[in-house]
């Protein structure tokens, strides 16, 4: 495994600036207590949240169909949602969860009363699979698993509480998928009820909605709703919990790095956490741990070694993505385009990051205009921007 050492100082021992390079721009951005999202309850709501009866949800799908009782029931089987690897989820954590089909012309209600398999999930075949004496949880789990419709969000609350665990887990895979523009207080609070479920399973993926894929929702009951998991028996839930808290900066987890790191043998995610942290302390506990990972897995430990490197994310990278840029990024080749898939994969973890490499990026960039230009219009900048970073100017 390659060795990409560097990454980012203790937050409050910022590195000197190099003589005559980019300035310490630390002291411009909000630290992540100011970037909080507060949840509108605490968790002793949960049992009393504002969820839309089945009913009206079901009567405001003006054009729904019954099923003709002639034709078969929909089919049971739950292939497409219990193959979705939890390996592969943790592999790429922010992703969005693969669809299972291709999804062509089709009506879903059609689909779903031939049994057809080609059609993606919407709130209406829910909301008939709901509604049938005859549908099974399985079928209603599989359903609501591939879910990526906001309609459905009011018909996916209220499952939280379903008897059946399949049916639990699959809400908590689909609520970050159907959440769409809506305000997000009660899918938090259905989330955080689910992390504390009976089933692993179930846990496991509200851990992962909550610490991962709603990572920007930031507030004082996710967190305490995430540590509350990180003695928790089943591993993957363990170790969602612990990378959900580590994106939000939560100092709570740095002995918990500290004494997981310090083991013979780590999960992944561990070293993602750490990562996300970028706490310097835990750099050579992370160098410690290079070898025996899979090929997918070694970008990810690379690049966790760079963001708790206290020299910073490397040299190496900072001139290799300036390269990038005085080649014609994004139009440059693909041999050009490694430092920036480097960097990406920084980000996708670290995201806070992007200020410190935006501004040394700019630094090396200053005599090259055109350069400069397609740097301070990228998604790199647009990131520095979203934290704080004072160069960014959105274009209108």
């Amino acid at each position: 495994m390659s060795d990409l050492a560097s990454s980012r100082p203790v937050p409050d021992e910022p590195p000197d600036p190099r003589p005559g390079g980019p300035a310490d721009v630390s002291g411009l951005f909000p630290s992540s207590s100011e970037l909080f999202v507060p949840a509108a309850r605490e968790p002793s709501d949960l049992d009393e949240l504002a969820l839309s009866p089945l009913a009206e949800v079901i009567a405001d799908l003006a054009d729904l169909r019954s099923p003709d009782p002639d034709q078969p029931s929909p089919s049971s089987d739950m292939s497409d949602f219990s193959s979705f690897s939890d390996e592969f989820r943790h592999f790429s954590p922010s992703a969005a969860r693969p669809h299972p089909r291709d999804v062509h012309d089709f009506d879903p209600i059609d689909a779903l009363i031939s049994g057809s398999e080609d059609a993606e999930p919407t709130a209406r075949s829910i909301a008939a699979l709901l509604s049938s004496p005859a549908a099974s949880a399985a079928e209603l789990a599989d359903a609501v698993a591939w879910c990526y419709d906001d309609a459905a969000l009011p018909l996916l609350l209220p499952l939280a509480h379903h008897p059946d665990a399949g049916v639990r887990r699959a809400v908590a895979q689909a609520l970050p998928s159907v959440l769409g523009e809506a305000p997000p207080d009660d899918t938090i609070h259905a989330l955080i009820l689910l992390s504390a479920d009976r089933d692993n399973d179930v846990r496991d993926w509200a851990c992962f909605a909550l610490g991962t894929q709603l990572s920007e929702l930031d507030s004082t009951t996710v967190r305490n709703a995430l540590a509350a998991r990180l003695d928790d028996p089943h591993d993957d839930t363990r170790c969602e919990a612990l990378l959900g808290l580590a994106r939000r900066r939560d100092t709570r987890v740095l002995p918990v790095l500290h004494e997981r790191l310090a083991r013979d043998n780590v999960y992944s995610l561990e070293i993602d956490a750490a990562g996300a942290l970028g706490h310097a302390s835990l750099h050579t506990l992370v160098r410690g741990h290079l070898s025996g990972w899979d090929d997918d897995v070694v970008v990810r430990v690379c690049a966790a070694l760079r963001l708790t490197d206290p020299d910073g994310v490397g040299d190496d990278l900072l001139d290799g993505l300036a390269d990038w840029f005085r080649a014609g990024a994004p139009h440059a080749t693909d041999e050009d385009r490694y430092w920036w898939s480097v960097t990406l994969q920084l980000l996708e973890h670290a995201e806070y990051r992007a200020p410190e490499i935006a501004e040394q990026v700019h630094y090396r960039l200053q005599s090259a205009e055109p350069a400069t230009a397609l740097m301070l219009g990228s998604r790199l900048s647009q990131l520095a921007g979203d934290h704080g970073w004072p160069r960014w100017r959105p274009s209108h």
